[in-house]
């Protein structure tokens, strides 16, 4: 049998129902007991439950798969500091998992540049409190340059009240230390994936 995933769609229900059932001896990163028990609680039905799978079940953002499983099976659970983090923070049901959401929210909240949005990101990894402090006075009520021209939008003019900005900033700052690349475990999730297609087939 030629197998060729490149032309596969990542969505056959029987391989998510081999991870469900915590058969997942042989598969990658997803066959540590802790992992697997993970999985027969979370009940994964698509590949981005897999990619947060690998990006949560590390030291840090483990204390978010509760709530993450939780948001996952009741979506009336899930709650927004703004409806503008719905968006970015949906298709992990609310929670913050990837890097890629902080420097999103930045962007999208913030007004932030892509270049910019990066440096806060590694600032927050790397606790660097003296950027953070000056970037999140940036972040709510944003930046004017020399000229008087807006350098960075912020929240408050962006429509996103400072109260919610300042909520939204500090969590960021508690989960960026422990926060996952997703483009990182999205590639781990592809051979998970993969290997538990060969495991179920």
């Amino acid at each position: 049998v030629k197998i060729d995933f490149s032309s596969m769609e990542y969505d056959d229900p029987a391989v998510y129902d081999t991870i469900a059932k915590g058969n997942t001896q042989g598969i990658f990163q997803l066959e540590r007991p802790g992992m697997t028990a993970f999985m027969k609680n979370l009940r994964p039905d698509c590949f981005e439950d897999i990619v947060a799978g690998i990006a949560l079940y590390r030291p840090g953002p483990m204390a978010s798969i509760p709530t993450y499983i939780d948001n996952k099976k009741h979506p009336d659970h899930v709650e927004y500091v703004d409806e503008a983090l719905r968006p970015i923070l949906g298709v992990t049901y609310g929670c913050m998992v990837y890097q890629e959401q902080v420097m999103q929210i930045v962007r999208d909240l913030g007004g932030y540049s892509y270049g910019r949005s990066d440096l806060v990101r590694r600032a927050m990894s790397k606790k660097k409190m003296n950027v953070m402090l000056e970037e999140k006075e940036y972040f709510i009520n944003g930046k004017t340059a020399e000229d008087g021209s807006i350098e960075i939008q912020g929240c408050v003019r962006n429509g996103v009240s400072k109260e919610s900005a300042d909520e939204i900033f500090n969590q960021m700052i508690s989960f960026a230390e422990y926060a996952f690349n997703k483009s990182h475990a999205a590639a781990y999730a592809v051979l998970s994936y993969e290997t538990a297609y060969l495991k179920t087939h």
